[in-house]
């Protein structure tokens, strides 16, 4: 009797401790979006609390500490290798962004391109001066 209630007292101890870490850890900025190791952050609190938790349900206190670790770094590489891979796809992004925004035409082609748009107004501007001479012919 004195075993069961002795385990149960750790038991109890042990779960009430991984609340707390469980809680402090959500609550942690530690979590927030803008952090580069986010997804290794909430691995490794995931991770650490489905092993805990796995141990619990065993019964064990050591069990629950070994689930725990264990639990805890697996979460934790793989969330690294989630960082990781987002951290990747952020620089290809980018790379792609200023790719893009880059203006590669001669200058040649560009004053060309200028020239163009000009013209395009001209032509424009006489369409409008026209319409509005045949508004004023007919009014």
């Amino acid at each position: 009797m004195k075993t069961s209630l002795k385990s149960i007292k750790a038991l109890k101890t042990v779960l009430i401790g991984i609340t707390l870490v469980g809680l402090t850890g959500c609550a942690s900025p530690e979590f927030s979006a803008d952090d580069e190791n986010a997804a290794r952050n909430r691995g490794t609190v995931g991770g650490a609390l489905l092993g805990a938790t796995a141990g619990l349900l065993l019964g064990s206190p050591e069990l629950a500490a070994k689930g725990a670790i264990a639990g805890g770094v697996a979460g934790g590489v793989s969330g690294s290798m989630k960082d990781l891979e987002d951290s990747r796809s952020a620089d290809r992004n980018q790379v792609m962004a200023d790719g893009v925004s880059q203006d590669t035409r001669s200058d040649a082609e560009r004053r060309a391109a200028e020239l163009e748009a000009e013209l395009r107004i001209i032509e424009l501007e006489k369409q409008l001066n026209e319409m509005k001479a045949q508004q004023s012919a007919e009014g």
